[in-house]
């Protein structure tokens, strides 16, 4: 592999690539990091843009706010206001990561270690993850989902699917927040009971003894 510090703009090669991904793999073994096996794929900018509007997952179902969002995002990239990732990571069996084809070979060799293992071995090794996900299937599922409800389309008209989703879009970002942290007034005033608890019974002591 060339030595990255030298090169300048897209110069690298899927070698270039391959190489990088088996130095990260052999030190990753040397940390004990569980990980899938990689997959890479180096999609456009425009691919990138798409990842974003659709949950950076490739397969999805049709709905009208992934293309208005595509063009929002696009007119901000265009215009400067907002840079692109530099990766995306898919956490399945194997682990897809998408690099931008306009990263450097250096910012590549940055990228891979982050993405392919970092993340790759956080999520495998997250215990949520492992109880409540398959890897092997998510794609095939993101695949059933999106043929569903095109059949849903064809059985109880455009519509109604379309007006379903609407809602489902307003309500995905809300969600039951079953663990309530104590803001930090409360966990300040928690001390300061708890000094003047402590207070109050070293000068009852101090009383008792004289």
């Amino acid at each position: 592999m060339r030595d990255p510090c030298k090169l300048s703009g897209s110069e690298w090669t899927l070698d270039d690539l391959i190489a990088i991904e088996n130095v990260c793999s052999r030190h990753a073994a040397n940390y004990g990091l569980d990980t899938f096996p990689n997959q890479l794929e180096v999609i456009t900018s425009e691919q990138m843009l798409d990842s974003y509007i659709s949950a950076g997952l490739p397969v999805n179902y049709a709905h009208w706010s992934f293309g208005k969002h595509y063009l929002i995002e696009n007119a901000k990239y265009r215009s400067g206001q907002n840079s692109l990732a530099y990766e995306i990571v898919i956490n399945t069996n194997p682990c897809i990561a998408f690099l931008m084809e306009d990263n450097s070979l250096a910012m590549q060799t940055l990228v891979i270690p982050h993405a392919c293992f970092g993340h790759n071995s956080f999520s495998k090794g997250n215990y949520l993850f492992r109880q409540w996900t398959q890897p092997d299937a998510i794609l095939d599922y993101m695949l059933f989902a999106r043929n569903y409800i095109a059949e849903c389309e064809d059985r109880y008209g455009f519509d109604k699917v379309e007006q379903t989703l609407d809602a489902l879009h307003a309500l995905r970002d809300q969600g039951l927040d079953k663990y309530k942290r104590p803001s930090k007034l409360v966990v300040i005033n928690r001390r300061r009971c708890a000094r003047r608890k402590s207070w109050a019974l070293g000068s009852a002591l101090v009383a008792t003894c004289c």
